[in-house]
């Protein structure tokens, strides 16, 4: 009698778990330029495309920036302008605009700072609980400018 319950709550267990579902990371972008960006998020709408009832979380994080100075003709790590996680949501929902996505399966979250500017994808099923942001700094020191998104030529500033 106990062979057959065991059975019964091992399958179960199993069952549960199969359809059980987690959030999942689908991209990190760091660093990146325009073309890697817009061809990492046509990526990342095919996918949400394949999972329509998949609500996507963009967790961004301020940090230093890749900047060219055109004086030593080499890219530096430059701190951030205050309101680039702003920035980058405007940009990356006018880009859902031109890509006739619905905005409203997105859910964006300004995380807080890492070292250097990072945006993470998440896919999460419905019922699944949404990822929790992971900073790994504190404060922040910016510089002075106008903050501006991915792509500005296409996705605005």
């Amino acid at each position: 009698m106990k062979k057959p319950l065991l059975v019964l709550l091992f399958c179960l267990l199993f069952v549960v778990s199969a359809f059980s579902q987690e959030a999942r990371k689908f991209d990190t972008l760091e660093n990146i330029n325009c073309e890697q960006y817009l061809a990492r998020m046509d990526n990342a709408l095919v996918h949400a495309r394949a999972n329509p009832t998949d609500t996507i979380y963009v967790l961004i994080y301020e940090g230093k920036e890749p900047m060219y100075n055109s004086r030593t003709k080499k890219t530096e790590s430059v701190p951030p302008i205050s309101g680039s996680a702003e920035a980058k949501i405007r940009s990356i929902k006018k880009y859902l605009a031109i890509k006739k996505f619905p905005a409203a399966r997105f859910s964006f979250v300004k995380a807080g700072f890492h070292e250097n500017a990072l945006v993470e994808i998440w896919f999460v099923p419905a019922g699944a609980a949404p990822p929790k942001a992971a900073p790994t700094l504190t404060k922040m020191k910016y510089r002075k400018g106008k903050a501006t998104g991915f792509c500005t030529e296409c996705c605005g500033p």
